[in-house]
């Protein structure tokens, strides 16, 4: 009896592990932070929501592996929607270097002075393969306001990711997506400028 007593114990410890899963981690998409800017905005920019391939907008992390193969990691999981989180690097971006204020649903005075933009961003492939590289690309928009012509803008940004971690294809990502982030400041910021090369990318 007690060895059947101690085969059943086995047999019930075996089970509930077999059902517990690990706790999932959760990463963002974030930068080293400079010192803040402060002050009025120099330019309002609209920012429409930001669109990503449909296969990468979950909530769970979607790697590439070494074939091209994907990986959707069920205990990686974003800290917020993945539009989310690269909207918030393009809104810090563009207030650092063009102290841009982003105006989505915000109410604007119909009489301010302050130069307005609309900028749409598609990100097209936001990739990162283990062991080898992280690629951001995506297409942009962007216009002055109210009648100004629009631009439309692509580039893409490769970072090494030597490293086979979520963490570090968190960190490559993000990386790849203030460098895209750059390219959209630097669009505006030309194209305030109305020399004809809004489309130029700053070197990453």
């Amino acid at each position: 009896m007690k060895h059947m007593r101690g085969i059943i114990l086995l047999t019930a410890l075996i089970l509930s592990g077999c059902g517990s899963s690990l706790p999932p981690r959760y990463h963002a998409l974030s930068l080293p932070a400079p010192p803040q800017t402060s002050g009025s905005a120099r330019m309002l920019v609209e920012i429409l929501p930001i669109a990503v391939p449909e296969r990468l907008n979950r909530e769970e992390m979607v790697l590439t592996g070494a074939t091209g193969q994907l990986d959707v990691r069920e205990n990686d999981r974003w800290a917020a929607a993945l539009p989310d989180e690269i909207r918030q690097i393009v809104t810090d971006t563009l207030w650092r270097a063009l102290q841009a204020a982003d105006v989505y649903r915000v109410p604007v005075p119909a009489e301010t002075a302050t130069p307005q933009y609309r900028l749409a961003l598609r990100v097209e492939r936001f990739e990162a393969v283990m062991g080898k590289a992280a690629l951001v690309e995506g297409s942009w928009t962007a216009r002055r306001l109210p009648r100004g012509l629009p631009v439309v803008c692509r580039a893409n940004f490769t970072v090494a990711l030597p490293d086979r971690t979520p963490e570090a294809a968190a960190a490559a990502l993000a990386l790849g997506t203030g460098q895209l982030a750059r390219a959209l400041a630097d669009s505006i910021d030309r194209l305030s400028q109305d020399n004809g090369a809004a489309c130029a990318a700053p070197p990453s």
